[in-house]
């Protein structure tokens, strides 16, 4: 059932494909400047909270899975927003990336509370399209973080341009093989895996990550899109997954994983089969890839986002909407950023990843 569930998908993708971008560039692709509160900013931001007295409002942060490196980061800062802007935060999540029921609950039990905004991660972009419309008309101000939903139905949204974010990370594969010195008459495949089939987030990195691969990738390597892997959230799966991939695939030369979990499964996997002649790129910075990367033994590189500000930005838009105010813009791409071993110690990366 995954596997025919992942062959939908990327046959879904491959029409979008077809249908975007075409005659596109072969240009390397960029991303927007990120639009973040800096700590300088919070600072003064802190310093004239007490002009307002916001005590008596509270912002539910729903993330997707609490615990999470990833969302644990998001989490931290939308607690300091709430510090310094004299509101109260509650953050909230599910266990598993499958779990929409649990987050619709979740949603839900913010609107029963009568929150004076919500700060929300969809797990699923159809499903909970709804559900979001519904508290948004309810009059709370709704912020989406990191995924959108299907329609306009909220008040503003901090999240990653994804499908450029997709075409950064193959753009970032293609190097790297070709510093491996792959040769382009080489056969070479790809492996993806992904948390889950209904995240528009993901779907529009596959989307960005394929379209880029068609244009500017030599014919003999091509991405197992008819093999997709869906773990759900679940790492044990994942690491599964990697193991399927490597033995399946003979001529697999790298992995993309467009989500933290994925590809905590395949740092992992590679790691215990000690596969170092295999490239992977992967999104955000866990423990495990951090390990991977400044080990220098593996062909690494990872997409960082700056989900510490979308949590900041996200509970400072509800609040100000809560209390009146409107919005420059209502979508706002935080940008992204690419970290390997060359400058994973650098300030601009570690502003991000520890902020």
């Amino acid at each position: 059932m995954r596997k025919l569930t992942a062959v939908l998908l990327a046959g879904a993708l491959a029409m979008s494909a077809l249908t975007g971008c075409a005659g596109g560039s072969k240009e390397a692709p960029t991303t927007a400047a990120p639009q973040e509160t800096t700590k300088a900013a919070a600072e003064t931001e802190a310093g004239s909270a007490a002009a307002v007295d916001n005590s008596d409002k509270t912002i539910y942060v729903i993330v997707k899975v609490l615990g999470n490196q990833y969302w644990s980061v998001l989490q931290a800062g939308a607690e300091q927003a709430g510090k310094n802007l004299g509101c109260k935060v509650v953050v909230v999540g599910t266990a598993l990336e499958s779990d929409i029921e649990g987050q619709l609950t979740l949603l839900q039990n913010a609107v029963s509370a009568q929150a004076a905004g919500i700060v929300i991660a969809p797990l699923d972009s159809v499903s909970l399209d709804a559900p979001i419309t519904e508290a948004f008309n309810s009059g709370i101000p709704v912020v989406l973080v990191d995924t959108v939903i299907k329609s306009d139905n909220y008040s503003a949204a901090l999240l990653t341009d994804n499908v450029e974010a997709g075409k950064t990370a193959a753009d970032e594969m293609i190097r790297r093989l070709k510093d491996r010195g792959i040769s382009e008459d080489e056969v070479a495949q790809i492996g993806i895996q992904v948390g889950s089939t209904g995240s528009q987030t993901i779907i529009d990195r596959v989307k960005g990550f394929n379209e880029y691969w068609e244009e500017n990738a030599p014919e003999k390597w091509v991405v197992l899109n008819d093999d997709i892997k869906v773990n759900e959230g679940d790492i044990s799966k994942a690491v599964g997954f990697c193991q399927d991939l490597l033995t399946t695939y003979p001529d697999i030369k790298g992995v993309f994983g467009p989500n933290n979990g994925s590809t905590v499964g395949f740092v992992t996997g590679l790691t215990e089969a000690k596969r170092t002649d295999v490239t992977m790129v992967g999104f955000d910075f866990s423990a495990e890839i951090e390990t991977m990367i400044r080990s220098g033994e593996y062909d690494v590189a990872s997409v960082v986002q700056r989900q510490y500000f979308m949590g900041y930005d996200g509970v400072k838009t509800a609040l100000d909407l809560a209390n009146g105010g409107t919005v420059a813009e209502k979508a706002i791409d935080t940008g992204v950023a690419l970290v390997d071993i060359n400058n994973v110690d650098t300030e601009e990366i570690q502003g991000i990843v520890n902020p």
